[in-house]
């Protein structure tokens, strides 16, 4: 079994010789952010919940961050809280993995690195949208490299790619108010009214979302934020719930999530939002079919 294991490994090197084996980086799934024109300043926070990543933070934190400011056009590129970011850039490793099996043949030197990235507006801390990103190497190891950090770099690159399809490349422009919504057609129902004495607990479980959903924590983030509509029912709060289903991939509900958004007598600026999410969502669900 071992020769057979070794002679293995040594077929699939000739052939990566051969043809070219290359470092690679996959979207699981990822919906542009409209308008990154308008922001100027991007400031990063990584952090890592796979334990055993907690030293490769630093690295992907390095390498975003000299991606950005090669690709993008901001203005300033950083660590969130030394520079003054319109835009936070949230990204999480959530795990790891080492090798790779296909037949008989197996590759230690293949590293893989699962991300997870979060979009906010860094005024009004709003979130903008979500992408997963996982990484691998090419599984070989050259001059003594680390294959976590071959992964690290392709997926520093990706993200900088995904920010310039969302527009962070260019000239900066201004940001323009959006024409107001449609009046509601005759016969609509008016919003449902919550009991604004529960106000602030609704916007305590709002934030507790945003800071789970930036954290990964997935379906912890979308029990606060269907916690907060119980309470109040807010398209802000709606939408959120909306987004945490897309980050789930679960398309139908992300969709049927922002349609209430919409009805929820949502402000003009919100309702823009809502209507570019249906229609990123609408190209996701035809580009799956």
């Amino acid at each position: 079994m071992s020769l057979c294991y070794h002679h293995g490994v040594r077929v699939w090197l000739i052939a990566c010789v051969l043809v070219g084996c290359h470092p690679s980086a996959t979207i699981e799934h990822t919906t542009p952010v409209a308008n990154l024109k308008t922001y100027r300043a991007v400031g990063l926070r990584v952090q890592s919940s796979a334990f055993a990543a907690q030293g490769q933070a630093q690295y992907l934190e390095n390498a975003v961050t000299d991606k950005l400011r090669r690709s993008c056009g901001f203005e300033a590129v950083g660590r969130a809280g030394d520079v003054k970011a319109d835009v936070v850039l949230d990204l999480n490793i959530t795990r790891t993995g080492r090798g790779d099996s296909t037949g008989l043949v197996s590759n230690e030197n293949l590293a893989t690195i699962e991300t997870m990235l979060v979009l906010s507006d860094g005024q009004t801390g709003e979130l903008l949208g979500t992408a997963r990103i996982k990484g691998k190497s090419s599984g070989i190891v050259i001059n003594n490299e680390t294959p976590e950090l071959e992964a690290i770099d392709v997926v520093a690159k990706t993200i900088a790619d995904t920010l310039v399809k969302s527009g962070c490349s260019g000239k900066r422009v201004a940001k323009a108010e959006p024409p107001p919504p449609p009046p509601p057609a005759e016969g609509t129902p008016p919003p449902a009214a919550g009991d604004e004495t529960k106000r602030a607990e609704a916007e305590k479980l709002n934030e507790q979302g945003k800071e789970k959903l930036r954290g990964a924590d997935l379906a912890g983030a979308l029990g606060s934020f269907q916690q907060a509509v119980a309470l109040i029912p807010d398209a802000r709060y709606q939408y959120n719930v909306c987004l945490t289903f897309e980050a789930q991939e679960q398309w139908a509900n992300a969709v049927a999530a922002c349609k209430q958004a919409r009805g929820m007598n949502a402000e003009p600026r919100l309702v823009t939002k809502i209507d570019h999410r249906l229609d990123l969502l609408k190209q996701r669900s035809v580009a799956k079919q």
